[in-house]
């Protein structure tokens, strides 16, 4: 397999060596005239070429097709289906069954020329299609083709609009096309076919083959696509509209093609018959436009009717007030589209109302809730905006302890919420929003009130370190630690610590501390008892009184070496679950280290009580031997030995035999990193 996929880099190679022959062959196809050469063939053959950007020789037929096409050898259209880019190019492959790329497909697959490796052998195989084609028995049909470029259009604002924001842009684009389309059937039986109306470009201007040039006459999109029936003798006919905002390409995300312009785009008719294989029977092709691009335009706006000349000749399209328009009132404007001729498409007159304004909503929904009672010190002020015009607000927040007296604390915030500074207990508050809107307009909202809470003593401490009755503690860097809280939120705390080596303890270490710890900073005896007390007090003078909290010196010591439990052996690449334990003599919780022998992958768990097992996964990436180490530790540090888990992961037998054909071979390495 390996070989075949050398080859072909190689075959690849070559081809794009020899592509510079062949660059002569590069021609840009002229849009065409409507008139069709005329010789004596039973009708107009259709080509349909399917190719993708990617394709290195379908180059050789592109440059074919054009070459033929250029000299007006034959009377025949093609259409080139880009089907890797194009969703509906895709489905025209599917329905004539292409398997290959380049192929083209001759009058709907009545003939078909698939590969090739030069222009000269591609024109000489489409040569020989389209003769045979146009040699071909169909329906005596007559297909009619007719394309009017629209003027500007997709106005917005639409006509007659209300409602339209003051910063409205006028906006209108040229992309919208009629096509009248008439079959004549003069059978004397009824005819049973299917149409595909297509429109294209004649140079594509989103797609280039591998001469770097734009593929030609690319499918966009159908303009129609349906069976039809006519009665001997009768006719058929219709007007479609297109737009090249409202099509795309079908892929995702849609690629829209509103940036066609008039001299570039073709539109070609085919008539399939539905009673033989759907075979061609007629195409007609029609180029919208000659010298007609660039457009430009003239612009006429104001609130007058007719509106006055604003803009002339230019190439804009679209448009606004460097100001703005104003609330509640009524524009008029038109677009007058002048092509390259210098002929002019007068446009309709059309008119928009611009909406009315209104001021921001009233402010509501107070939190704390207007007259509320026991609110923190700490709190935050929130409320209810908006406009009812969908505008941009913003806020004032005055604030303060008298309806008469308030400060503005903010001004222009965006946020429905403001946090208060530290209040007073057991006071009352008083507050106002007032909302603006991005236009000026304001209001202001009601004074609204709360109460702060009364102050309430602090919590006692908690959670001491070293615990209560702890027998084996350091005799050297004590720290002492514990937590301490306040019922009334936002209140500020602080401590007294008390330490001696007498029940209760007598000396106060440290008085109005904020930190939560202590440092023992000389060394305590051997053997001996120790008690300690938090006092803790709040912004208000009021003091807890703290529990009383002994624990013993002596020798601390370290847990016992882990023991570890897990699977030996396992595939790389999936999760293993290992089991550790061990056990400390004083009592104290442990933490573990493991080492994964993985690239310095390393975990540190928790602390855990003495005894209890702890669960870790891990998984190897690689083969081979991996040593675990691990470690416990207990709350003072005193660590175990390290304890090493051997886990294999059995090497696959191929990459081993790979690596010693590498090792004896280097010239396989080489070839393996060319794939």
């Amino acid at each position: 397999m390996k070989v075949k996929i050398i080859t072909i880099l190689i075959c690849t190679l070559m081809l794009s060596t020899f592509a510079t022959a062949f660059s002569s062959e590069k021609t840009q196809i002229e849009p065409p005239n409507n008139e069709t050469t005329n010789r004596d063939y039973s009708h107009n053959i259709l080509g349909e070429y399917f190719t993708m950007t990617t394709c290195v020789p379908c180059k050789y037929a592109h440059a074919a097709l054009k070459d033929l096409y250029k000299n007006d050898y034959h009377p025949f259209y093609y259409i080139t289906y880009v089907y890797n880019k194009n969703s509906h190019s895709k489905q025209r492959k599917t329905e004539l069954g292409i398997s290959a790329s380049p192929t083209v497909a001759w009058d709907g697959g009545y003939d078909s020329d698939i590969g090739g490796t030069s222009n000269e052998t591609e024109k000489t195989r489409f040569n020989e299609s389209i003769i045979e084609c146009g040699n071909r028995n169909v329906k005596d049909i007559d297909l009619n083709l007719n394309v009017e470029w629209l003027g500007a259009v997709n106005n917005e604002p639409e006509d007659g609009e209300t409602g339209v924001p003051i910063e409205q842009k006028m906006k209108w684009t040229i992309s919208e096309m009629d096509i009248d389309v008439e079959i004549v059937n003069h059978e004397t039986s009824q005819y049973n076919g299917h149409l595909h109306v297509q429109v294209t470009e004649i140079n594509s201007s989103w797609y280039v083959d591998k001469w770097g040039l734009p593929y030609t006459f690319e499918f966009k999109d159908y303009a129609y696509n349906s069976d039809i029936t006519i009665n001997a003798g009768d006719s058929w006919d219709q007007t479609i509209n297109w737009d090249g905002t409202e099509h795309d390409d079908g892929e995702d995300p849609p690629n829209y093609f509103d940036d066609l312009t008039q001299d570039n785009v073709m539109v070609i008719a085919s008539a399939f018959d539905k009673d033989n294989e759907k075979y061609v029977d007629e195409v007609a092709g029609v180029v919208a436009g000659f010298d007609t691009d660039p457009k430009r335009f003239d612009l006429y706006f104001g609130n007058i009717n007719p509106p006055p000349l604003v803009l002339e000749n230019t190439t804009i399209t679209e448009y606004s007030l460097h100001d703005g328009l104003n609330f509640s009132e009524t524009y008029y404007w038109k677009v007058d589209v002048r092509n390259d001729k210098g002929e002019m498409d007068y446009g309709d007159i059309w008119s928009f109302t611009t909406r009315g304004n209104n001021p921001p909503n009233m402010p509501s929904s107070p939190q704390p809730w207007n007259e509320s009672i026991d609110q923190s010190i700490k709190s935050n002020l929130s409320w209810t905006g908006g406009d009812p015009d969908g505008d941009d607000v913003t806020y004032d927040v005055y604030f303060g302890d008298h309806p008469l007296n308030m400060i503005q604390y903010e001004s222009n915030q965006t946020e429905t919420w403001w946090e208060t500074p530290l209040l007073d207990f057991n006071k009352k508050y008083y507050w106002q929003i007032v909302a603006w809107e991005e236009y000026g307009l304001t209001t202001t909202g009601d004074v609204w009130n709360f109460r702060t809470e009364a102050n309430l003593p602090p919590d006692k401490a908690t959670d001491p370190f070293p615990e209560d009755g702890d027998p084996a503690v350091p005799e050297e860097g004590v720290v002492l630690k514990w937590n301490g809280s306040d019922p009334n939120i936002g209140d500020t705390i602080k401590f007294d610590v008390y330490f001696d080596d007498v029940n209760p303890p007598l000396t106060k270490r440290a008085t109005n501390i904020s930190e939560n710890y202590f440092e023992v900073t000389y060394t305590l005896t051997k053997y001996k008892t120790y008690c300690w007390r938090i006092d803790t007090w709040d912004s208000q003078g009021e003091k807890t009184e703290g529990d009383v909290w002994c624990f013993t010196t002596g020798e601390n010591h370290p847990p016992t070496n882990p023991e570890v439990t897990g699977p030996s052996q396992g595939k790389a690449g999936v999760e293993h679950e290992f089991t550790f334990v061990s056990e400390d003599s004083d009592g104290h919780d442990i933490r573990y280290r493991v080492r994964w022998d993985d690239g310095g992958a390393e975990d540190n768990t928790d602390y855990y009580p003495s005894g209890v097992e702890v669960k870790l996964s891990h998984t190897w990436s690689t083969t081979g031997q991996k040593d675990i180490q691990v470690k416990a530790y207990d709350i003072y540090n005193e660590d175990s030995e390290w304890v090493t888990f051997t886990f294999t992961s059995p090497r696959n037998r191929m990459v081993v035999l790979l690596e010693w054909l590498f090792d004896r071979f280097p010239i396989l390495e080489r070839l393996f990193d060319l794939l």
